[in-house]
């Protein structure tokens, strides 16, 4: 089993290249003990927890690709 901090980085790092692309500006990314934390100016945050919890906009995702889906539904419309 791997390290939560080293499971945290690779998700928020998949997550970061899909902010990225849907919206061509770099997101800012912070980090605490407990989370990740992936935002842009305008208000757009997702916190990353563990694999299974991750909240987009406060929206509960309990795994990567949904948490990819709904930050593109919520990026590109």
């Amino acid at each position: 089993m791997s390290n939560i901090h080293f499971q945290m980085k690779l998700i928020s790092d998949e997550l970061w290249d899909t902010m990225y692309f849907c919206t061509g500006s770099r997101p800012t990314s912070s980090k605490t003990k407990e989370s990740r934390t992936l935002s842009f100016d305008s208000g757009f945050k997702v916190l990353i927890k563990s694999f299974r919890s991750i909240s987009v906009n406060g929206d509960m995702c309990k795994s990567i690709p949904e948490a990819k889906f709904v930050i593109m539904k919520e990026l590109l419309v």
